[in-house]
């Protein structure tokens, strides 16, 4: 298949191309608004640098990622919905329920194949504790806890601070709060009534939104659970713990199975493909050949909801109630 990408704000596309052309895919066509770095993307993967977005040739590409930064990458993605090509838009879905409605209503109009994830959601690790919660290990589930621990100290200059911003890149709750939602959502599923978030600068005081924040839910039925998003740290670290009535299981992301001397885990020999991207990947391009969506949309605008509903929680300091 062939595809096109459009933006490279961040590291993401990269590790996409990577997964795509060593299975066999290529990407024809490349545009972002830096020359230099379109110029170095297409050499090193071999796609056709292109003026502006407009000069995509949409009947020659099967699927597109979008990985500009938001509000462009908003734009972006209504486009090539509207020209009939699946598109896959990298996390955050939106950074305003503006942005979000505006997609979700051109899917439903277009009927265009629309995918936007964590690529956590399919890291192996998760999948696996997913199938021993499918088969009732746990019994009852009483409470859950996911944690998304990553260093944002390269968002706090140029060129990655628009990811800090609230407004263009979500900030700390939204930009890194997706990753430990979604491992619940995957898990538990995303029907949650209540939200609330206690949110804060600990290291980085001139963070443009915050370096750490814990987000209390609750699903409709009851069911109590937190996500923690501690980032005004040096590493990086993703997992779950859920507590049942016959079991507590849990997963770490990267995974503990293979430890050095010392201990510490070493996971996957592949990080793209421990840490999700693989089937990230994976779950496109099936996508964009049966115009099937592997997350349906309403799931990932709910997801996006408890998180701007967070912030304003963290804003408000109250609890938010979702319809």
């Amino acid at each position: 298949m062939k595809f096109a990408v459009v933006g490279l704000a961040y590291s993401h596309p990269y590790s996409y191309v990577r997964i795509l052309l060593r299975d066999g895919h290529s990407v024809a066509y490349a545009w972002d608004d830096d020359p230099v770095r379109l110029q170095e993307f297409a050499g090193q993967f071999g796609a056709v640098p292109v003026g502006s977005v407009q000069d995509i040739p949409v009947g020659e590409i099967d699927g597109v990622i979008a990985t500009a930064r938001i509000p462009e990458r908003i734009e972006h993605v209504v486009r090539f919905l509207e020209a009939g090509v699946p598109t896959y838009s990298s996390k955050p879905a939106a950074t305003s329920m503006k942005q979000l409605e505006r997609i979700l209503d051109t899917v439903r109009k277009t009927k265009t194949p629309w995918f936007s994830t964590s690529v956590l959601r399919y890291a192996p690790a998760l999948l696996t504790l997913k199938g021993h919660l499918d088969q009732g290990r746990l019994g009852t589930l009483i409470s859950a806890r996911a944690t998304s621990a990553h260093y944002i100290s390269h968002y706090m200059q140029e060129p990655g601070i628009w990811q800090d911003d609230p407004q263009r890149g979500g900030g700390t709750i939204v930009n890194m709060g997706i990753h430990a939602l979604e491992m619940l959502s995957v898990l538990i599923g995303s029907k949650i009534g209540k939200v609330w978030c206690q949110a804060g600068k600990r290291i980085h005081r001139q963070s443009l939104s915050e370096d750490t924040a814990l987000i209390f839910l609750e699903w409709k039925e009851g069911l109590g659970g937190v996500l923690e998003v501690p980032c005004g740290v040096k590493g990086e670290s993703f997992g779950v713990e859920m507590y049942g009535s016959e079991a507590i299981l849990g997963c770490s992301i990267p995974k503990g199975d293979v430890r050095d001397a010392s201990g510490a885990a070493l996971g996957d020999a592949d990080p793209l493909r421990e840490f999700g991207y693989v089937g990230t990947m994976g779950a496109f391009v099936e996508m964009c050949r049966s115009r099937v969506m592997p997350v349906e949309p309403e799931e990932t605008g709910t997801l996006a909801r408890v998180l701007l509903a967070a912030r304003d929680s963290a804003a408000s300091g109250r609890p938010v109630i979702l319809s």
